[in-house]
């Protein structure tokens, strides 16, 4: 599968700097840019090799990681292990998250959109911000 991904999306990125495909949250694929990437999974290389879970956990995430080859018209091939991961079909939604993008498979992105309405997703948005501000 080819995605193109959205220039107003790279846009936020640093120009020139490598993309990756990343296997960061369980229903979709993520691209993060290298300092993103290097920001969001550099805490794994200060870890204890005794703490056996969290060794576990960065070598799942780490061995997901791959470069995004775009070809001459824009387009991305999401390897096919992140694809099932991601249960992407035909159709797939791309989302700008923070310093990260999503690619969602639609039917999946529209069902998690009704299990969670935008007044308890704002409720839960800014409880969590506020909870982080006070620690």
């Amino acid at each position: 599968m080819r995605v193109r991904i959205p220039q107003v999306y790279l846009s936020g990125f640093p120009k020139g700097e490598p993309l990756y495909f990343v296997q960061y949250s369980p229903e979709c694929v993520t691209i993060m840019s290298e300092s993103v990437k290097d920001r969001r999974l550099g805490s794994f290389m200060d870890s204890v090799p005794s703490d056996e879970e969290f060794f576990d956990a960065m070598r799942v995430i780490l061995s997901s990681v791959v470069p995004v080859e775009q070809d001459t018209q824009g387009r991305a091939k999401i390897p096919k292990y992140l694809r099932e991961m991601a249960g992407l079909q035909k159709n797939v939604t791309t989302l700008g998250v923070g310093d990260f993008i999503e690619i969602w498979d639609t039917e999946r992105w529209e069902e998690k959109c009704k299990q969670l309405p935008i007044r308890q997703a704002n409720a839960t948005y800014y409880a969590r911000r506020k909870q982080a501000s006070n620690e």
